[in-house]
């Protein structure tokens, strides 16, 4: 396999019927190149939702969910669709991310897909064992950026790559709908974005092919990850900055 190499705040076209083959596209990496699997037999990792995530493996040391996307669109906030603000803190390494439960949406804060996902991959993050830790799937920052191509303003079809990153903490919060005035629950995750510095600000998205193969187990999967990402394994919370 050959690398697929993505910087962090590195700019990439999300065209949602962009061959995974083209490694640019209309002058910016191609997101289908950089996600889609080396062996391109697996579903795309698409960013059509707030929170995406491809299906669970089972690998031989148990189930684990390879990585989860989680896409922020500064464009929609404050609208029906999407009426929380993420925060993103990029030079002190902390994003502030919403979950998918909005003002329309019945039941509790957990009823969503996108906030099931992320309850249920909590207690890998918090894990006191190294075992469990290997288990907890990366978090892939994205947020839709506006840029100037061809003399026209764009607000889709961009995303910015914001790096890796860890749940730090997890909580239920109470979120106003602006246009209703009415409130609803949700979740607000406190994200660590993990350090990759010494490695040019790059990650090798065949660590997460790896994390796809069930014939892996974890620690077998690591073999592309980031320093970091294995030292925060080994180590837990006080390895993420």
């Amino acid at each position: 396999m050959k690398p697929r190499i993505v910087r962090t705040n590195e700019i990439l076209r999300y065209a949602r019927d962009a061959s995974p083959l083209e490694e640019r596209l209309d002058g910016y990496l191609n997101y289908y190149f950089v996600m889609s699997s080396s062996c391109r037999s697996l579903p795309r990792l698409q960013l059509e939702r707030g929170i995406n995530a491809p299906a669970t493996v089972q690998g031989p040391d148990g189930a684990r969910r390879p990585v989860v996307a989680l896409r922020s669109s500064p464009w929609k906030a404050g609208h029906a669709t999407n009426p929380w603000f993420d925060e993103f803190d990029l030079d002190h390494s902390r994003v502030r991310y919403y979950g998918d439960h909005k003002a329309d949406t019945p039941g509790s804060f957990g009823s969503t897909a996108g906030n099931k996902l992320l309850l249920d991959a909590w207690p890998l993050y918090t894990a006191s064992c190294v075992e469990d830790r290997l288990l907890a799937p990366p978090l892939s920052l994205f947020r839709s950026v506006t840029v100037e191509r061809d003399g026209q303003t764009l607000p889709k079809g961009h995303v910015q790559f914001c790096g890796v990153g860890v749940i730090r903490r997890l909580e239920p919060v109470v979120q106003t709908d602006d246009a209703t005035g009415g409130s609803f629950p949700n979740l607000a995750l406190e994200i660590s974005v993990i350090d990759v510095s010494d490695n040019g600000d790059a990650i090798d998205m065949r660590w997460i092919d790896d994390r796809r193969n069930p014939e892996l187990d974890s620690l077998q999967a690591n073999r592309y990850a980031p320093l970091s990402w294995s030292r925060w394994a080994r180590e837990g919370r006080q390895a993420a900055r």
